[in-house]
């Protein structure tokens, strides 16, 4: 009887399995894929019924002949859901790869690193392809084409930019999370930050106060520095420009255990260039950088450290017009910039929910301006005995930030605290007393409350004791919801601040032609920051589509501006004028499917008009358009890519500090900037060749309404350099 029961239950699932058809369900290459979450709709004597079950380890499903109208909705972790119909003779389904999870993670501003899809500040990030793809040297030329971004040119000081309507000297940069120091007029010159060791770029438009403190009140933006992952290896790297742009760099990695370390070096040489060719003196000055970089890494245990030490030198050559009658003689600038910056970050994770992160060093920067006569003749020279015609600035930066966090994705409150110690200093002539020194001591946190799994509110906190002027207290609050698992939105509110720089406090410079002194009186620039964003991304078979909306206010309260203050003496110095205000709208699509990707993006930054104060029949705000297009496409049998970068800045209304007539409004024409890109790979992508156009359009100056720059003994001039005109380059990588 046992024996019976037995065959008659194989019988039986025989019988069954054969009143059953199979459902194959495959990835792209038509490859099984197992354990698929499947749930089956179906329907038995016009009755609509459904079951859960899963593929097998073939990737199969078994489906009753006897059930009619047959669909099935798939999940998997790593794959699109689907939603399709099947049948006896339609028994096939593919999956494609959810190229929505394929996201960055990011480290700025965050307790640990996230999908740039799950923090609460929206993260745009810049990968090392996209570097590569747009043949950027510096951070200069990678940010000349990010929308909402506006990069300004100055032949001497360098490059700097604005964010969100704001100028650079409230933007945070850092490398690895290390402040960047040297701010001339309250900038950093982006063209003395080369890409050659950088993986990606992350950038946070809006306050992040609450973690980095001044300056960060239009944006940060964190370069992060390529990381060892081989035994042995390496690159080299040649750059040619036909401008007259000489690059070489390169790198070596090794690895001994647990012990990393990483060596690169590099020069950049350019000869300068003038539209107009004088001979002697050009629009767009020589200079030569040398840069270097080593690292040390290791891990023991639930410690990791690294330890890194940079040191940088640009050599930039001013050259006069011989003087009348006989031009035998003129006068020469010399400016040497060096930087030095050496850090130590510690990292010790005592479980897998919280970790303890300390960054520590000391950054020098050193600006001198040397003039000379130079006789050309003779071809001798000879230093200029004169105070007023010899300068030297030194910045040097002692600083320590350690936080402490605890991150659980399964816990309703997160958070972290944290300290940050900056003590800086400036030397120099023109600075009373030939030095100052500012220190900042603060402590910080901030929370995540989760009161859904969709839903996150972080509010932040920064106290600060300053010890030449009096510091805010910072607030912050960023709200994340995601309604759908396509579609996320972020509201934010921040309280930014800028330091007034040693510059602006004890500035001292008077001589036949100026009178400018500092103002130790001074009070911190704050701003209030809103932000909201909404974005949407999909993946579609073998592509992702997204698109991003948001829009911005600032309001800036005791903005600090040179002013004449004493008409007798013609005295001026730096005072708290009142208030600036920016909004903007910002729109931004991308599409990317197999190999071919494509990205358009439109904003709109209104910057407020001083002189509306005044006038009521002004507009209170002079809105600037921006128009941004990207297309690549990678032809996989030629293992080659296509790349094509556009730009339009619409006309601008600006501001600039003048020494005769204090803060003096101007406005600058639009222009269109394009690039072109030809990557091929040779070997399995090691050697690879770049051939490309910049600036197509063959942009150089742009006009202004007033003559920017003059001061009480040197005239302005209403042609503002924006690029050097057309080029092409080629760049030969080897990677071994």
């Amino acid at each position: 009887m046992k024996y019976f029961s037995l065959i008659s239950l194989i019988f039986i699932s025989s019988f069954g399995f054969g009143q059953s058809y199979k459902v194959t369900v495959v990835d792209e290459n038509n490859v099984a894929i197992p354990f698929v979450a499947t749930e089956i709709i179906y329907s038995v004597n016009s009755e609509k019924k459904s079951k859960q079950t899963i593929t097998d380890g073939n990737g199969f499903l078994f489906i009753d002949t006897n059930w009619k109208e047959v669909k099935l909705r798939l999940k998997h972790i790593s794959y699109q859901t689907k939603f399709t119909s099947v049948s006896a003779t339609n028994n096939k389904v593919t999956l494609y790869l959810d190229q929505t999870e394929l996201t960055d993670f990011v480290v700025t501003g965050q307790y640990t690193p996230s999908s740039d899809e799950n923090t609460s500040h929206k993260v745009r990030v810049i990968d090392s392809k996209r570097i590569e793809a747009q043949g950027a040297v510096t951070l200069q030329e990678l940010m000349e084409q990010e929308m909402n971004i506006r990069v300004s040119q100055d032949n001497v000081l360098g490059a700097s930019m604005s964010v969100q309507g704001l100028s650079g000297e409230n933007v945070k940069i850092l490398i690895d999370g290390v402040p960047v120091v040297g701010r001339l007029n309250g900038s950093v010159d982006l063209s003395q930050i080369n890409l050659n060791n950088i993986e990606r770029v992350e950038i946070v438009e809006g306050p992040l106060s609450v973690s980095y403190g001044t300056n960060a009140l239009a944006g940060t933006i964190n370069l992060i520095t390529k990381k060892n992952k081989k035994k042995f290896g390496g690159n080299v790297d040649a750059y040619y420009e036909t401008i007259g742009q000489y690059n070489l760099n390169g790198r070596v990695d090794f690895a001994l255990k647990s012990h990393s370390f990483s060596f690169s070096l590099g020069r950049n040489f350019f000869d300068g260039y003038s539209q107009v060719d004088t001979s002697r003196v050009m629009e767009w000055k020589p200079k030569e950088q040398v840069f270097g970089n080593f690292k040390y890494s290791n891990t023991y245990k639930k410690i990791s450290y690294d330890f890194t030490s940079d040191i940088f030198n640009e050599e930039l050559e001013s050259r006069g017009a011989p003087r009348q009658p006989y031009k035998e003689f003129a006068f020469d600038d010399y400016f040497t910039t060096n930087r030095y910056s050496n850090a130590l970050n510690f990292r010790f994770t005592p479980n897998k929910n919280s970790s303890v992160q300390v960054l520590g060093g000391y950054n020098y920067y050193n600006r001198i301006k040397n003039r000379y006569l130079k006789d050309l003749v003779n071809v001798s020279y000879e230093l200029v005995d004169a105070a007023n015609q010899q300068d030297t600035s030194v910045f040097d930066l002692i600083f320590s930030r350690g936080t402490y966090s605890f991150a659980k994705d399964s816990a309703k409150i997160n958070y972290q605290l944290g300290y940050d110690i900056n003590v800086e200093s400036n030397r120099g002539r023109r600075i009373t007393d030939g030095e100052k020194q500012i220190g900042d001591y603060a402590v910080f946190g901030s929370m995540e409350y989760r009161p859904t799994t969709k839903t996150i509110i972080r509010p932040g906190i920064r106290y600060a004791y300053n010890t030449a002027y009096q510091a805010p207290i910072i607030p912050s609050l960023n709200i994340r919801h995601k309604f759908t698992k396509h579609m996320t939105t972020r509201f934010s509110w921040g309280r930014g601040f800028r330091a007034p720089s040693l510059k602006e406090l004890h500035f001292l410079f008077v001589d036949i032609n100026h009178n400018i002194a500092g103002n130790s009186e001074l009070l911190a620039e704050k701003s209030d920051n809103l932000m909201f964003q909404m974005s949407y991304k999909r993946g579609i078979k073998r592509g992702v589509y997204n698109f991003d909306l948001s829009g911005f206010y600032n309001s800036v309260q005791n903005q600090i501006s040179l002013a004449l203050v004493d008409q007798a003496t013609q005295l001026y110095t730096y005072t708290n004028i009142g208030q600036f205000y920016s909004q903007g709208l910002n729109f931004n699509s991308g599409f990317r499917y197999k190999t071919y990707k494509t990205n358009f993006g439109a904003s709109w930054t209104g910057r407020y008009n001083i002189e509306s104060e005044g006038n009521p029949n002004l507009q209170k705000f002079f809105y600037t358009p921006e128009l941004m297009a990207s297309f690549g496409y990678e032809v996989e049998s030629w293992q080659a890519t296509f790349n094509l970068f556009f730009k339009h800045t619409g006309k601008v209304l600006g501001y600039f500090e003048s020494e005769l007539d204090g803060v003096t409004q101007y406005e600058l024409d639009s222009y269109n900037m394009m690039d072109f890109t030809v990557i091929k790979y040779f070997f399995d992508k090691k050697l690879n060749v770049t051939l490309g156009a910049k600036n197509i359009f063959d942009i150089g100056t742009i006009q202004s309404d007033q003559a920017i720059g003059g001061g009480v003994h040197t005239a302005g001039s209403n042609n503002i350099p924006v690029a050097w005109g057309r080029t092409y380059f080629t760049r030969v990588a080897y990677n071994f």
